[in-house]
């Protein structure tokens, strides 16, 4: 999302209709890629469960000593339940943000399609690097091993790199007196 529009949604969008933009990333928020796991006793997984161990765990593990709770992990695409302690700990955080990070962290976590993505970077635990490295964990497994698609992998790449730039910048601008 360009800075421009950030600005706007910070500035016109966000304070009518917060309590409905909280509610829709809590919505997501058992959904989150970060808490999605490959089983690791399949053969065709082992790698993505190694590599979600060896990059996530870390993140994971942030979010516990953040917020008191340990994410709990899962291996269902539908998702699995966090504990409620969690849950509300990340709501309350979300009701604290002000304008500008609620806006951050929304377009964040529709780039990432992760919640905690986007309250790693707005909390400084993660850069844009590392964010990207994490969202495209499994998909960049698959790029290893088969090869990149041009005009497929590479333009998603760069639009989600401009999506999670742009809203970091924000992020960073919004916050310098």
């Amino acid at each position: 999302m360009p800075l421009m529009k950030l600005a706007c949604t910070a500035l016109e969008r966000v304070p009518i209709v917060r309590s409905r933009i909280i509610d829709n990333l809590m919505s997501k928020f058992n959904q989150d890629l970060v808490f999605c796991r490959a089983p690791e006793d399949n053969v065709l997984t082992r790698g993505v469960y190694e590599r979600q161990v060896e990059k996530v765990d870390p993140l994971l593990n942030w979010m516990e000593a953040e917020f008191g709770y340990k994410p709990v992990v899962y291996t269902s695409f539908f998702g699995g339940t966090q504990v409620e302690g969690l849950t509300k700990a990340v709501e309350n955080a979300l009701k604290k943000a002000d304008d500008c990070e609620l806006a951050a962290i929304d377009a964040l976590t529709a780039a990432a399609h992760s919640l905690t993505i986007a309250i790693g970077i707005v909390r400084g635990r993660l850069d844009i690097e590392e964010a990207i490295e994490l969202i495209r964990l499994e998909e960049d497994l698959q790029v290893d091993e088969w090869g990149l698609v041009e005009g497929g992998h590479d333009v998603d790449i760069a639009d989600l790199k401009v999506q999670i730039s742009s809203a970091t910048v924000f992020l960073g601008l919004s916050r310098r007196t």
